[in-house]
């Protein structure tokens, strides 16, 4: 039987996919929702708009190299419905306060802040789980099925967010996130089989532990160019998303429903690109693939300052199209070359490490698009975003990746880069 159809029989990973489903489709309401929130009912300024972005993922650079110490000591899947639980009694203030007309930028800063760190932790968790929960050789299989599943939940998660915002306002569309994060610990907790993956006993202080994961991401040039590449063109994209909602509802006089269409355009481009994934990994190999998505994912970004309220469909839906496409494909296979040359003890510091690499940059890059907004204007702070987000494929072309054709082995990378994997709990297989 092949590895597709195993999964489908695999009813603990149907579980965790249901409940990855559900999450991604409501928190397409709080991606529309919150920030138009901000800036219909508070009237957000580009700097506000910027800090809020970034409270929202300072907590992955505050946080996010416990939250592998603690993926790696306690069980992942409790950590994961414990965060579930804890992002929906934290976004539930929003309406609440809307309803009593106590809503304030203050309450959204904390809001975000809050929902962020139990996010930092969820997602930690959730990668760290996944190569527990299925065998390395199907990895790239479940990876996307999981992002064909989250883009799909995106094709109709935002159009219905925007709806949503505009027929009942965006305090109470934001309950939508709310129930989804519900249902997400409620398929979670559905998961039967237990964490059998052996930890070993030690006396390692917790900053031994972080150090253990920062050393085997900076000691693997695999893994050293992923991060870098990855870090940068994350950086630049939250310069232009902290301001992207403000430039689209201001500047170019985008509605609600409308704004949400063009997510969902986006979210059809990343569905093509999941299930395509295998197809152009067969044809060109999966560092190539890698190479090439992480550029064309780049390129487009530039081209959203071409946008005007005359042509702003017409230019912005093949570009989120293409953005979504090249993103899934992008994801879907440098998270799975993570996961399988990881061994199975360190991936919770590997996938925090990475995590704190990555989405740290987040805050800074919101804060900066913030004030370069408010100092130079929203469209030439995109355009310098977007030029950004293209030179970040130098961090993978200068490393190993492009001559990687299939998944290797924990064995396999540790041989090439002296990564740790002699002990006693560590499983050298594809």
């Amino acid at each position: 039987m092949s590895n597709r159809s195993a999964l489908w029989n695999h009813r603990d990973f149907l579980n965790v996919w249901a409940a990855e489903t559900v999450s991604v489709f409501g928190s397409q309401f709080y991606l529309i929702a919150m920030p138009l929130a901000a800036v219909i009912i508070l009237d957000a300024s580009a700097y506000e708009m910027g800090v809020l972005f970034s409270l929202e993922m300072l907590p992955f650079l505050l946080f996010g190299l416990l939250a592998g110490v603690l993926a790696d000591r306690k069980r992942r899947r409790t950590i994961m419905i414990i965060s579930d639980l804890g992002r929906a009694a934290a976004l539930a203030v929003i309406p609440i306060s809307w309803f009593f007309d106590a809503l304030s930028l203050p309450i959204m800063y904390i809001v975000a802040f809050v929902a962020g760190t139990f996010t930092a932790f969820f997602d930690i968790a959730y990668q760290a789980y996944l190569p527990v929960l299925v065998k390395r050789s199907e990895l790239l299989d479940a990876n996307s099925k999981l992002e064909t599943s989250r883009a799909s939940s995106q094709i109709a998660g935002p159009s219905l967010a925007g709806l949503a915002v505009s027929a009942i306002g965006a305090p109470l569309a934001m309950t939508g996130n709310f129930l989804s994060f519900l249902g997400s610990a409620a398929f979670l907790l559905r998961v039967k089989r237990k964490e059998l993956v052996e930890r070993v006993e030690s006396c390692k202080s917790v900053l031994g532990e972080i150090k253990e994961g920062i050393d085997i991401v900076l000691s693997s040039r695999t893994l050293r160019g992923i991060a870098g590449c990855t870090a940068t063109g994350n950086l630049f994209w939250s310069i232009s998303y902290a301001i992207l909602i403000l430039f689209m509802e201001s500047s170019l006089d985008l509605s609600a429903g409308w704004i949400g269409a063009v997510f969902a355009v986006g979210a059809l481009g990343a569905v093509v690109g999941a299930l395509l994934s295998a197809r152009i990994v067969s044809a060109l190999g999966l560092g190539r693939t890698i190479i090439l998505s992480a550029f064309l994912g780049g390129a487009p970004s530039m081209l959203i300052v071409l946008a005007y309220p005359s042509n702003a469909l017409l230019v912005l839906m093949p570009i989120w199209f293409a953005t979504g496409l090249t993103g899934v494909l992008y994801n879907v296979n440098q998270v799975s070359l993570r996961q399988a040359i990881t061994p199975d003890r360190l991936q919770g510091k590997m996938n925090a490490t990475m995590r704190f690499i990555v989405w740290g940059v987040y805050p800074i890059g919101g804060i900066i698009g913030g004030f370069l907004g408010e100092v130079v204007g929203l469209r030439l702070t995109i355009l310098i975003a977007g030029v950004g987000m293209l030179a970040s494929i130098v961090w993978i072309v200068l490393s190993p990746i492009a001559s990687i054709k299939v998944l290797p082995s924990v064995c396999e990378e540790a041989e090439e880069t002296g990564l740790p994997h002699g002990s006693k709990d560590t499983v050298c297989r594809a």
